[in-house]
């Protein structure tokens, strides 16, 4: 069963208002929740993400020196709302292990569609209110605000800048297997790509699909996950291939040739990609 749409994404023409909670180590308690934003029922949300609130691979969570930063994208079945978590290092436990923290926010789908605010911009905010709540995190904490797009900067373009970093037929090539089959799964390769990259990379690609082509929406992650937690993604992007079983198709964003024939009365969706890649006056407006 769905849970009940949070009732916040409220905007008053300046800034957008989420509900969001933080997950993460409580010394002598464990992994819990540890702050909600005031009325929220944070446990509604916990089948979309149990088993993997940090789903960080061995290698990273072996150390405490590498930097961790990865974001995380979960439809809610309604499809007016999705979940956007930041995971980064979180306080040590109280043996001195690494620890990680999940921050979620619950993101109405209308007003991202509207290109009234981006992911990218959501996420900038999350990174914020998580650096000034690192010291003091209240158990109940106000609606995270984010700043809404000028109207001064114009309508925003799904996609804009995507072909800094895939191809057009690496992006063809994935909207038509989202197309031909919406449970599809798909590693995105991004070889010898910077972490920051590779975030832009999935906040480009979801939005120029999502909103501006109308695909159906996925999960997604902006590095490649412990193997347990790999199919809980339908995207995952990483800089290079992890072990996966043959649900999982490996597509090059430096792709040089489309793969897979066009899906047959679809051509509004190539036109879009075509349109957004190559910068043209056509570039899609959000709706």
């Amino acid at each position: 069963m769905a849970p009940a749409e949070s009732g916040r994404g409220a905007s008053d023409g300046d800034v957008v208002e989420f509900d969001h909670w933080i997950y993460g180590v409580v010394p002598g308690v464990g992994y819990t929740t540890k702050a909600v934003s005031h009325g929220l029922d944070a446990g509604l949300y916990d089948p979309y993400l149990r088993g993997h609130y940090t789903p960080i691979r061995a290698a990273a969570a072996a150390t405490a020196e590498d930097e961790v930063d990865l974001h995380m994208i979960h439809p809610l079945k309604t499809g007016r709302e999705l979940l956007l978590s930041r995971i980064s290092r979180g306080i040590p436990d109280e043996a001195g292990r690494p620890t990680f923290t999940n921050h979620t926010v619950i993101a109405r789908t209308d007003v991202l569609r509207s290109g009234q605010i981006t992911l990218d911009g959501i996420l900038r905010s999350m990174k914020a209110y998580d650096a000034k709540a690192a010291a003091d995190l209240p158990a109940q904490m106000p609606l995270l605000r984010v700043p809404a797009r000028r109207e001064t900067e114009g309508p925003h373009r799904f996609g804009n800048g995507i072909h800094k970093h895939l191809t057009f037929p690496a992006i063809e090539t994935l909207a038509t297997r989202i197309m031909t089959d919406p449970a599809s799964r798909t590693l995105l390769l991004c070889r010898n790509t910077t972490a920051e990259a590779r975030k832009a990379t999935l906040n480009l690609v979801y939005e120029l699909l999502a909103w501006g082509c109308g695909l159906p929406l996925m999960t997604a992650i902006s590095e490649a996950p412990r193997s347990s937690a790999l199919n809980f993604f339908n995207l995952v992007v990483a800089p290079r291939g992890v072990r996966a079983d043959s649900t999982w198709a490996i597509l090059e964003s430096a792709l040089s040739e489309s793969v897979l024939p066009r899906v047959l009365d679809r051509d509004e969706v190539y036109q879009v990609l075509t349109a957004t890649v190559r910068q043209s006056a056509d570039l899609p407006l959000a709706r």
